[in-house]
């Protein structure tokens, strides 16, 4: 199966188990061209106020039959307003490499 396809299987997972507002593809997976996809990277955008740890947690539960290893993480629109000039931090990439999959 091919990356879009497992994508798309794990982000429509995603939006029917906890409706995010937006969901962003980074990593390998979200850039041209790259050789060798190892796995698949999204970003999360919940509402203010929601437990992003459990949130994480719970997906990775309840999330079944997808192909290839993946890595969520979980955050706000206070989170990337706040960090989104910080290169130190994943924010920083995630916004101006990653693609979004998914908006509300």
């Amino acid at each position: 199966m091919s990356i879009e396809n497992v994508t798309r299987q794990l982000v429509d997972q995603i939006v029917r188990l906890i409706h995010p507002k937006q969901i962003i593809l980074f990593g390998s997976a979200a850039r041209k061209g790259e050789k060798v996809v190892n796995d698949i990277d999204l970003l999360v955008v919940m509402p203010e106020g929601t437990h992003k740890r459990h949130t994480a947690q719970d997906l990775y539960r309840k999330i079944i039959g997808i192909e290839m290893p993946f890595d969520i993480i979980v955050a706000t629109p206070g989170d990337l307003a706040r960090h989104r000039d910080n290169p130190g931090l994943i924010y920083w990439n995630i916004l101006r490499e990653g693609i979004e999959v998914y908006a509300a």
